[in-house]
């Protein structure tokens, strides 16, 4: 299953579902501004090594822009390679 991490406000998060919907591949979407959420996403940043999103977590590979990918066609590719 893939997860993603995501905000209401970001574009590129809205970008991302809208493709992968359209590819009919399942995700689950966790939001990053919601209280509950805050600490995992803080060690996902940590992680990363800066506040990034979307995070895609697949496989167990965390997939974040700059790092990974740098738009979401490339992210797609990644998704799909993986799945």
């Amino acid at each position: 299953m893939i997860k993603i991490y995501v905000s209401k406000e970001c574009e590129y998060c809205k970008a991302l579902k809208e493709k992968l919907t359209e590819s009919e591949i399942e995700f689950t979407e966790i939001n990053i501004d919601e209280e509950a959420n805050k600490k995992t996403i803080t060690k996902l940043f940590e992680f990363i090594g800066e506040p990034v999103i979307p995070i895609i977590i697949l496989k167990h590979k965390v997939l974040a822009p700059k790092r990974s990918f740098n738009t979401i066609d490339e992210a797609m590719v990644l998704i799909k390679s993986l799945i």
